[in-house]
């Protein structure tokens, strides 16, 4: 006796909604039910011609044929296909899926199986993917669905799947900013948690975009992010560190990395990582300060030697001058001198690291000369340069000895009868540089002419050697009774 093997089905015709199962007789299989209407010769080559499996079925979902691919297909042979319900190929959960589609096909001529089952002889449900339409042939009605084999998309799909969840995994958990925009547009795929989390995004207008970001860069760092998100737009590797506003209005350090990521059939994208440097910034800040503080301690204590020993050196050269009367002129002009030089470390000893002041400058000396004499010497200076300071380091000692030598000569020259105004020193701005005019009470010599270098005298003859021609124009006027020196500095002498 033959043995059968029971299967479940919906019912023999899709119309039904009983459920049961039938038996098929597996060493006697049902014999091919083909329309008489049809000629078999005709039918198999266009059916074995078409890669896709193909199932010709009456409007009711009964199998009638099948092509040499939904054999390889099912593991079934067309002829033991033929005469059963479609259902049986399906498993019980698409039921339901399979009689609406048959509707369909009834009411408007085609339906679609998307991301369907089907259930092969061995027991594998295959994903599929069907499209049905009916045809008409020699007065009568059936169902042409075309079946493809959707298992590889499926791995496909479920590959990727499994390497998002990963993705996403790893970028929900760690604390670094992670996101993947598009170089071209800038709207931005994805954001991890971090992403608003540390930078306060939930606040900015269009956060999707992240052109926005640059809302929260400190202003002075967002030429340096305008650059970074250039280099984004053209795909290129970019990194930069900057400062962001906080949620609690601190300032922040992130150090951002952006480079061209293209996932598998995927058009290009920017993945970016920011990490919060903040605490490593404070660090090297404190660091820093440290040493800044250090090297100025050690600057003003050079400084503050150097000066004691310039005094100690004045100090010798009064002592010669009381014990030498007849060297006392010359012998001043040096203690002034040494005395300028002197200032120059007191200034540099109190302020180290900062720039020195030209009108700091110009009020020590001028307060230096008049502790030389014994009779009071008015050095009266009117700055209004602001904020003058001197450029070079180089140019500090020569500039103090040329600043030191004019007051020196304007001082030895004053005509103090009759002259309430003493000896002005006039400081201020002009489009070249700073000028520096000092005018006392008396008259030039006959025949001065300090460019020629006639009648200069020993002091003016320093002063020339002294001055850099490019940097410096030293110039004298005769104004009234009063003599002018203009001494017009320029770059790199002096920055503004």
């Amino acid at each position: 006796m033959a043995r059968s093997t029971p299967i479940p089905v919906a019912s023999r015709h899709l119309g039904s909604g009983a459920t049961g199962t039938v038996s098929v007789q597996a060493a006697a299989p049902l014999a091919p039910q083909y329309p008489k209407d049809i000629d078999r010769p005709a039918w198999q080559p266009l059916f074995d011609g078409v890669p896709d499996a193909l199932f010709l079925l009456s409007p009711d979902g009964e199998l009638r044929d099948a092509n040499a691919a939904a054999e390889a297909l099912l593991g079934y042979r067309r002829d033991e296909l033929a005469g059963r319900p479609v259902s049986q190929i399906h498993p019980a959960s698409e039921t339901v899926r399979i009689a609406a589609a048959f509707d369909q096909v009834r009411t408007v001529g085609s339906a679609r199986y998307d991301d369907g089952l089907i259930v092969a002889r061995d027991g594998e449900i295959i994903p599929v993917d069907v499209s049905g339409a009916r045809i008409h042939l020699d007065a009568s009605d059936y169902v042409i669905a075309v079946v493809r084999d959707i298992r590889a998309r499926k791995r496909a799909e479920a590959e990727m799947q499994a390497a998002q969840e990963r993705f996403y995994l790893l970028a929900e958990h760690i604390r670094e900013i992670f996101w993947v925009s598009d170089p071209q547009t800038g709207r931005i795929h994805y954001g991890s948690p971090a992403f608003s989390e540390l930078t306060s995004l939930s606040g900015v207008p269009s956060r999707d975009d992240i052109a926005h970001w640059r809302t929260l860069i400190a202003p002075p760092d967002r030429p340096r992010f305008d650059t970074f998100l250039a280099a984004q737009s053209q795909g290129d590797n970019a990194q930069v560190e900057v400062r962001m506003v906080a949620p609690g209005g601190q300032l922040m350090w992130l150090h951002c990395r952006a480079f061209p990521w293209q996932p598998q059939g995927g058009r290009v994208r920017v993945a970016g990582v920011a990490e919060d440097i903040t605490v490593r910034k404070q660090a090297e800040a404190h660091t820093l300060a440290q040493a800044e503080r250090q090297s100025e301690t050690l600057v003003r204590e050079a400084h503050h030697r150097m000066k004691n020993s310039l005094q100690g050196v004045v100090g010798l050269l009064r002592r010669c001058a009381g014990q030498h009367p007849g060297l006392a002129s010359a012998l001043t002009g040096a203690i002034s001198q040494v005395r300028s030089i002197a200032v120059i470390h007191e200034l540099q000893g109190s302020h180290p690291g900062e720039p020195l002041v030209l009108g700091d400058l110009l009020r020590m000396i001028a307060g230096s000369i008049e502790g030389l004499f014994q009779s009071p010497v008015r050095l009266q200076v009117n700055d209004r340069s602001g904020d003058t300071r001197i450029l070079a380091d180089a140019e500090m000692v020569p500039l103090a000895v040329v600043l030191n030598e004019l007051l020196m000569n304007a001082v030895k020259h004053h005509r103090s009868d009759g002259d309430e105004d003493g000896i002005g020193i006039d400081l201020e701005l002009c489009s070249e540089g700073a000028r520096i005019v000092i005018a006392n009470h008396g008259r030039l010599p006959e025949g001065f002419d300090f460019q020629a270098h006639r009648h200069l005298g020993q002091g003016l003859e320093l002063l020339a050697a002294l001055l850099p021609a490019e940097h410096a124009e030293l110039t004298y006027r005769q104004h009234a009774d009063r003599v002018q020196a203009h001494l017009l500095l320029r770059p790199p002498i002096i920055t503004l």
